[in-house]
């Protein structure tokens, strides 16, 4: 019997894999055993992804593309400004504990032989992008320099990105004896980078 060309097919394989990396790792993910959860032959997954670099670009693509949306509905909703940093940041987090295993293979893909593609590249810097443009107009920098709001964007997802990280480290590894990292406040460095850029702009 041939395999199912339709897209939900292509959608059984994602979240297969998904499924894989969240319950066995990395080294969970295979071409035969995503096409087994998935109910397919292995066929499958090289007619919709090319084999097993294919399928994992799809995983960190779809995941950005997923960040991007929640991202900007949270800016959409709280408005241009401190709010709307304050509002992506929180969506960055509660999106990653929402999906610990796409995170995780978007921002660490320990997967042995696997390259990611150059338009996977491509695609996870409009992310960054993006964020870049609302931090300008957040920072009301139309006219700056824009390396100046690159490096403000690189601060601000840095200390987001790394208490979100140990956050979910915690979780993962809390115990008895280590309880689980309470959120951080992301509004401190927002409040920083906003501090550190009125006084370079006045100097």
């Amino acid at each position: 019997m041939l395999d199912d060309q339709t897209p939900d097919l292509r959608h059984r394989l994602l979240e297969s894999a998904l499924t894989l990396i969240s319950e066995q790792g990395a080294s969970g993910l295979t071409v035969r055993a995503v096409a087994k959860a998935a109910g397919c032959s292995t066929m499958g997954v090289y007619t919709h992804f090319n084999g097993k670099s294919g399928l994992i670009d799809a995983v960190v693509e779809s995941g950005f593309d997923a960040l991007d949306q929640v991202i900007a509905d949270a800016w959409e909703v709280a408005g241009v400004g401190r709010d709307g940093l304050l509002a992506t940041a929180e969506a960055y987090r509660a999106w990653a504990f929402e999906s610990p295993a796409q995170f995780q293979t978007m921002f660490a893909p320990a997967i042995a032989g696997y390259e990611p593609s150059e338009q996977t590249r491509e695609r996870s810097w409009e992310t960054f992008f993006a964020q870049r443009a609302r931090v300008a107009a957040a920072l009301d920098s139309a006219d700056a320099d824009p390396a100046a709001w690159h490096d403000s964007t690189t601060r601000l997802w840095a200390w987001v990105h790394g208490h979100v990280a140990v956050e979910l480290m915690s979780r993962a590894y809390a115990s008895e004896s280590h309880e689980e990292i309470p959120p951080a406040d992301l509004s401190i460095a927002i409040d920083a980078e906003i501090e550190r850029v009125a006084v370079a702009v006045a100097s």
